[in-house]
């Protein structure tokens, strides 16, 4: 019975690394926004830029084009604190709307200049 014990653990620690491996290799990558098309529609992305044409409606939705050096993308969210010109890394899901692509924005690192 022992036995049975030591490898259940030692299983156990090996399936714990791979899931580490697995978290570690997985980790998002900053990507252009030259890069974003439409294969990507519906996958996470991470990407950094600074706000442009900010418009918040009565809601707190917020409309904004996230510019890098490569080009510029329309971003949604619902976050209010965006002012223009602020540095963003955003995480969001590509999606289409109207023929656009755009990213809805699930979590957002403002940069303060």
């Amino acid at each position: 019975m022992e036995k049975i014990s030591k490898i259940s653990l030692i299983i156990s620690i090996i399936g714990i690394l791979i899931l580490l491996v697995i978290n570690i290799s997985e980790s998002q990558k900053i990507i252009s926004v030259e890069k974003i098309n439409a294969k990507m529609i519906g996958k996470n992305i991470k990407v950094m830029g600074k706000s442009e044409s900010v418009i918040i409606n009565e809601n707190n939705f917020t409309i904004f084009k996230l510019k890098d050096e490569t080009g510029e993308i329309k971003v949604i969210c619902e976050c209010p604190n965006i002012k223009e010109n602020d540095n963003i890394e955003i995480i969001g899901r590509v999606t289409e709307y109207n023929g656009e692509i755009e990213i809805e924005a699930e979590k957002i690192k403002i940069y303060k200049s």
